[in-house]
């Protein structure tokens, strides 16, 4: 009886020893990812500075701070991308009122956000001319151009022509360029052997989705969801472009699921619990 319940005893610290082990090992996974931070919702630098004091590769709302501001997070070793969107238009933007009459639907999700057609001269001329030229000029190391999943709601030539010249402006800075999501528009560069016109991609929600926008609800992603992105995220990575995961979830078993994957792809990751990205 001692014996087994010696036995007993050895065999519960052990298990002790191993969940404990699981706890550090998730604590370093996170630690692991903090290379990467995307702050796109906060527009104040001195919490972005405190959130990202871990971190070498930031991405943020570069149209809302100064060549001074950025400069610091430069001087803190951190390489900075700045948000940029091409594929739709807010109407918070100073220039909403002026391309409205390019945009096409709805933004679902985001009630104060439409497409817009990518294709209109002056549409590619503004966002990838001024717009990103004074984002250059600021000290920006790259660009996060995000709504590229135009092309997947309007497939056509034009759409995509659009696109490609937006991207061929913006090679111009000789910058970073990191395409958030539009896997459609993506595989198409990949197919047309186009990749030079970026570096890499950002995607989103390949472990997670996102249930409720306004509460902050997520929930695990869609099996056969998982399984697209991640034969998709094989054929970015064999293109030998660059890989960004974001993610949404406040789930400890599944961060560390999200950690471990992009650990062993070596995929730089973000992991949000707020939709936000405060």
């Amino acid at each position: 009886m001692k014996k087994r319940r010696y036995q007993r005893i050895v065999c519960l610290f052990i298990i002790l020893v191993w969940l404990g082990g699981g706890f550090r090992q998730l604590n370093a996974a996170e630690a692991a990812g903090a290379d990467y931070g995307v702050y796109i919702g906060n527009d104040d630098m001195k919490k972005i500075c405190q959130k990202a004091a871990d971190k070498t590769v930031v991405v943020i709302e570069g149209q809302n701070f100064s060549a001074g501001q950025i400069a610091k997070l430069k001087a803190d070793g951190k390489k900075v991308y700045s948000y940029l969107n091409v594929g739709s238009v807010e109407t918070y933007r100073s220039y909403y009122r002026r391309f409205e009459k390019y945009t096409l639907s709805q933004y679902e999700n985001w009630w104060d956000e439409y497409w817009i057609d990518v294709s209109k001269k002056s549409w590619q001329k503004f966002i990838a001319g001024k717009v990103a030229g004074k984002l250059a000029q600021k000290g920006i190391d790259g660009f996060f151009v995000d709504n590229c999943d135009v092309y997947y709601h309007y497939k056509t030539k034009k759409t995509y022509q659009g696109l490609t010249a937006i991207l061929q402006t913006l090679r111009k800075y000789d910058k970073d360029i990191i395409i958030n999501g539009g896997d459609v528009f993506v595989s198409k560069l990949i197919k047309d052997k186009k990749t030079e016109l970026i570096d890499g991609v950002n995607q989103e929600c390949v472990f997670s989705r996102i249930e409720d926008y306004d509460r902050d609800r997520f929930k695990k992603q869609e099996k056969s969801e998982v399984k697209y992105f991640q034969s998709y995220l094989k054929k970015v990575k064999k293109s030998g472009l660059k890989i960004f995961l974001l993610e949404y979830t406040k789930d400890r078993k599944l961060k560390k699921k999200i950690a471990d994957y992009c650990d062993r792809k070596e995929y730089g990751y973000y992991i949000s619990e707020s939709v936000k990205l405060y």
